[in-house]
């Protein structure tokens, strides 16, 4: 009877410790990629931000006048813009002017198959300054490449044809390249009737934000991000782009390895219609993270820390850690998940607000399809889903090799949400 009692106590004992806490060793990983994860979070949204004011202002980046800034080349690449374009033209060509004197249009055609390139070749039997490139269905960076090899400005100005220019952005955003030192600069992007949609609304919320970022690494000298709807770059410093990134992702990094510097002009304004509902979104978002990522990765260790440390503290603190939110908050949840089962109680907050972030999300989408608006906080939540959900989508298509070389127009409805 002892004999079975103390087999009993035994077993009980095993039961008990195999149901406890997880392993100090466990235990203290799971801290620690908790810590990593939240850590970098911070960084990106709160301490980068902070660095980056505190470098502006202790270690400005100052302009000089070293030359005249030189003539311009507007390069339009399209794709079935035959509803726009003439106007796109009009407006790029009312920029003309002895600050930004503009020596041609060019609009390289990129396979299209309406009537963009009669309509094209029709302003250019009357305006010597306008040219049409047709070309092969290739993609937005091999039509980009064929108008800077055909370019003869000193600054070439890529744009797209639903963009438009405000008075005077032009002769704005040459002003720089009266230095020398820069290399690139690009405007100040707005979006035409941000409110009419709830996610229309987020986007602008984004991009203030991220004028605001822009403008700091500007006048620190750390610019790396850039429009590439509003986007001017000196032709000496042009290097050809592989076809699987973008010209915006690239160029920048390019001019910064050359040891040039890349500016932000807040004065230099363009318009372009707003994000038209989630799906757009989602798909501009993949689109422009899965070549972001590539580009930048391509970029780690020719912008080395010990080569151009500016420039690797900026690409890898605005581009690629905030392209990995989605993986680190993931991090964050499991880990915490880990640390709550293991009987860290204050633990379970994050998973608990995912799980709320999550609902709110859901929500908002459902009273979306119901043909309402949702609250500015659920919109929010339903708004960052989509992009992290994309961005998760984008690394995806790195880990995969999945290329996406060509495009489309992205036909905007006023009721999309």
């Amino acid at each position: 009877m002892c004999r079975g009692s103390r087999s009993s106590t035994q077993g009980h004992r095993s039961s008990t410790q195999g149901s406890g806490p997880l392993p100090f060793g466990h235990m203290l990983l799971l801290a620690a990629l908790f810590l990593l994860a939240i850590g970098a979070l911070a960084w990106v949204y709160a301490g980068y931000p902070v660095a980056v004011a505190i470098a502006a202002r202790l270690h400005p980046f100052r302009l000089r006048a070293d030359a005249v800034p030189g003539t311009l080349t507007v390069a339009i690449a399209v794709h079935n813009e035959a509803g726009v374009i003439a106007e796109r033209i009009a407006n790029v060509l009312a920029q003309d002017s002895p600050d930004s004197p503009i020596v041609e249009v060019i609009v390289g055609s990129d396979g299209s198959d309406d009537a963009t390139e009669s309509v094209v070749a029709a302003i250019a039997a009357e305006d010597p300054r306008v040219k049409l490139l047709a070309l092969p269905r290739a993609g937005q960076t091999p039509t980009q490449h064929a108008l800077f090899a055909a370019a003869l400005g000193d600054v070439v100005v890529l744009t797209d044809a639903e963009t438009r220019f405000a008075p005077g952005a032009l002769a704005r955003l040459l002003a720089p390249f009266a230095d020398a030192r820069v290399g690139a600069a690009t405007g100040r992007l707005e979006w035409r009737n941000e409110g009419a949609t709830a996610t229309s609304r987020n986007e602008g919320l984004y991009w203030r934000y991220e004028r605001r970022i822009r403008d700091l690494e500007s006048h620190a000298g750390w610019l790396t991000a850039v429009t590439g709807a509003f986007l001017a770059v000196r032709r000496t410093a042009y290097r050809e782009v592989p076809p699987t990134a973008s010209m915006d992702h690239l160029l920048p990094l390019y001019v910064r390895e050359q040891g040039g510097v890349v500016v932000y002009v807040p004065d230099a304004v363009a318009t372009d219609r707003p994000i038209s509902g989630l799906r757009e979104q989602f798909r501009s978002r993949t689109r422009t993270a899965t070549r972001g990522i590539r580009a930048n990765l391509s970029m780690v260790r020719r912008l080395a820390p010990w080569r151009r440390p500016a420039a690797a503290i900026a690409i890898w603190s605005h581009k690629l850690l905030r392209w990995a939110t989605p993986l680190l908050a993931i991090t964050a949840v499991v880990t915490a998940l880990g640390l709550a089962l293991g009987g860290v109680v204050v633990a379970w907050v994050v998973p608990t607000f995912a799980v709320l972030g999550a609902l709110l999300a859901g929500l908002a989408h459902l009273i979306v399809r119901a043909g309402r608006t949702p609250p500015r906080l659920l919109a929010f939540a339903r708004a960052f889903g989509t992009v992290n959900w994309a961005f998760l989508v984008a690394w995806s298509n790195v880990v995969r090799g999945k290329g996406i070389e060509t495009w489309r127009r992205m036909e905007w409805e006023a009721s999309g949400r």
